[in-house]
């Protein structure tokens, strides 16, 4: 206890002495606690069996350089490490900027997410998981500069360096950004994901109550850019201000999980579609088509026989309910899928 008061009282002389004479964006997120209004900025942070990371992340924040108040939403789902120990320690040196969430049960990533983003009360939500944390203390700054600037722009993001648990950097797994700006549409037609999750940053505009689709989706990331970007437009500011890790454990990736989650994500889609009340029908339509042929064509591929022919019966109903029974598109399916030696020996005459 001694030595948490003597680091208490020498962040408060700090503030006291120090931050008055700075005069550019460098108050520290603890004087800007101690302000009573509203925070303009709330950090939601999801974490499970994080013990190794979740420190760096915590600190990563609070070395934010602000002139404006912030909130530090920290969820954990029930860790069975060392995580809630750690975010305790916080919470009694910072309790006027960290809420920790605790509950005690665990209520899965999908919902721990949602309790979170529900708990959020600022004008803004910065998303950072428990296993990630931000490179740039002047992240929050920039992103508040620009959205305060540009009241059209409803989200906005940066860059972002990868590394494993070990720190190696490693190759990044985000679609590369090549623009400025991006929509809704951009969001429904992307191959993977182009906003890295720890630099996420938008206007906290959520739906109340979650939408069905939302609360069922298998990517809380892309159901989130969905109902944000559909109040307005993206930007992409540049720059790396974010870690973000990516472990190799974690669910094997089987084919059958693979399929499962393509499943999930199709029915996500069409979920979203139905909520924005088909105001993007022809975007979610050819989205849907795409998803449509890749799970006859990639999980079809290992299956043989009768087991194929039975696979491609069974998962044909959405294929046909957005492709308008396209003759030409389905012979050309039916080839890849049952006789792709003719197209390879067409490739070579």
């Amino acid at each position: 206890m001694i030595i948490v008061s003597i680091g208490a009282y020498l962040r408060i002389f700090a503030i006291t002495y120090c931050i008055p004479f700075q005069n550019q964006l460098t108050t520290n997120t603890l004087s800007a606690g101690m302000n009573n209004d509203a925070p303009l900025v709330s950090v939601c942070t999801i974490t499970y069996n994080h013990e190794p990371f979740i420190e760096q992340a915590i600190l990563s924040v609070l070395e934010q350089k602000v002139d404006f108040k912030i909130e530090f939403v920290i969820g954990d789902d029930c860790s069975k490490d060392g995580n809630r120990a750690i975010i305790n320690k916080y919470y009694e040196l910072y309790p006027d900027i960290i809420v920790p969430l605790l509950p005690p049960q665990n209520l899965g990533a999908k919902q721990n997410a949602i309790n979170c983003l529900q708990r959020c009360t600022g004008k803004y939500i910065a998303f950072l998981e428990g296993d990630d944390y931000w490179s740039d203390p002047y992240k929050l700054a920039k992103q508040v500069a620009f959205m305060e600037a540009h009241p059209e722009y409803t989200m906005c993001f940066t860059d972002a360096d990868v590394i494993d648990e070990t720190g190696r950097e490693l190759g990044n797994p985000f679609e590369p950004a090549t623009r400025e700006d991006y929509t809704i549409e951009d969001v429904i037609m992307a191959d993977k994901v182009f906003i890295p999750t720890a630099t996420l940053f938008f206007r906290n505009l959520l739906p109340n109550p979650i939408p069905k689709f939302f609360r069922e989706a298998i990517s809380g990331d892309i159901a989130i850019h969905l109902v944000i970007s559909h109040q307005g437009k993206i930007r992409r500011i540049p720059g790396v201000t974010a870690i973000y890790r990516h472990h190799p454990g974690g669910i094997t990736k089987t084919p059958y999980v693979l399929a499962q989650a393509h499943k999930a994500q199709f029915q996500m889609y069409e979920g979203a579609n139905e909520f924005f009340d088909y105001k993007y029908d022809a975007i979610f339509r050819k989205r849907l088509l795409e998803m449509a042929r890749t799970q006859l064509i990639y999980y079809s591929g290992d299956r043989k026989g009768w087991e194929k022919m039975r696979y491609v019966w069974q998962n044909s109903g959405n294929y046909f309910r957005y492709s308008g029974f396209n003759m030409k598109d389905l012979a050309y399916l039916t080839i890849v899928m049952f006789f792709p030696s003719l197209l390879k020996s067409k490739k070579k005459s």
